[in-house]
């Protein structure tokens, strides 16, 4: 169940299903991007952030729209081109950043061990999200059925419209209609379903999943198409 809340006095979205985790909102920007004029409010909000979880270390990466995975290690805090980060070293903040790509939060509570995944189309129709799961199991032995999944706001089914060539790329079975709907030569096609499926097939069963779409929600989060390319970015944070 996701819920609004507040962090330092600001707008964020959390899940009931993982408690040390949640999403920034516009009004906690903690990633400017395009959007010079939030420089100095998103450095505010950082320090604000690193202050609340002192003593912790940030982790963060230079997502790619890739399917490379990262096991963090004590060493590196950022991860070039690297669209999913696992950990289980106490005291370790992940953080992704996301404007309409798929935000997914995965923890498991008895072993201490979590990550973030960072699923736009091309890392979907890699399945990144399926390949994070099967890293934690054969590299760190959690085992699926501990795992929590929490998948975020991202562009909905009602906003991603895509060609013929996308639609190929995501969609292995086209008798499941559930994924897409069709107008015409254009797709609309479902990103937090598909990517909830590639949990099923790991046997993650334990996942809450967003039905905000940020570009519908634009006033709240920050959505690439939407905005043309001119936005910030909302993050996914988890706490280990």
């Amino acid at each position: 169940m996701f819920y609004f809340s507040l962090f330092s006095g600001k707008k964020i979205l959390k899940s009931s299903f993982i408690d040390e985790c949640f999403f920034t909102t516009r009004d906690f920007v903690l990633t400017p991007s395009a959007r010079k004029d939030l420089e100095k409010t998103a450095s505010e909000n950082m320090n604000q952030m690193l202050k609340t979880y002192n003593g912790c270390r940030l982790i963060t990466a230079e997502q790619v729209h890739g399917d490379k995975i990262e096991i963090v290690n004590d060493n590196i805090s950022h991860y070039p081109e690297t669209d999913a980060i696992i950990s289980n070293i106490k005291d370790t903040i992940l953080m992704l950043n996301f404007a309409d790509c798929t935000p997914i939060i995965l923890y498991s509570k008895k072993d201490k061990t979590g990550a973030l995944i960072h699923a736009g189309w091309r890392g979907s129709a890699k399945k990144i999200t399926q390949k994070t799961v099967i890293k934690m199991q054969e590299q760190l032995n959690i085992k699926p059925e501990n795992i929590a999944a929490v998948i975020g706001p991202s562009i909905g089914k009602c906003c991603f419209e895509t060609d013929e060539d996308v639609f190929e790329k995501l969609i292995d079975d086209k008798n499941q209609t559930k994924l897409y709907n069709r107008k015409g030569k254009k797709f609309f096609i479902d990103l937090k379903l598909l990517n909830m499926q590639q949990l099923y097939y790991t046997g993650v069963k334990n996942i809450d999943i967003c039905d905000y779409c940020t570009c519908c929600m634009s006033d709240i989060f920050f959505s690439y198409r939407k905005e043309k390319g001119i936005t910030a970015r909302h993050s996914a944070i988890l706490k280990i």
